[in-house]
């Protein structure tokens, strides 16, 4: 990573995400079941309405984020849009 950028992606959809000024913990529950699965899903309801879900989103499968919401999504979530982009031969972007 150099000035901010991955891949030569630019990281500057972070100043407009929603989630900024949050407590980070909200987005990264300990476990999948009862309080942990609320936590969630309240981050989830933050990325909902966030302008920037696509981009963090896209930032999170392409780094390989294995923890957290990032852009509406759990890491279950992720996973099995990452399993599936490589089951379709790896277009694009995973989706």
């Amino acid at each position: 990573m150099r000035n901010g950028q991955s891949n030569g992606q630019s990281w500057n959809w972070r100043r407009q995400a929603k989630c900024l000024g949050s407590d980070p913990e909200l987005f990264f529950p300990a476990g999948v079941t009862g309080a942990p699965l609320e936590q969630a899903q309240a981050a989830k309801r933050v990325c909902q309405s966030c302008p920037v879900r696509s981009p963090c989103l896209d930032f999170a499968l392409e780094t390989n984020q294995d923890t957290g919401v990032w852009g509406g999504t759990t890491e279950d979530e992720r996973r099995v849009m990452r399993r599936n982009w490589v089951r379709a031969g790896r277009p694009s972007r995973p989706r």
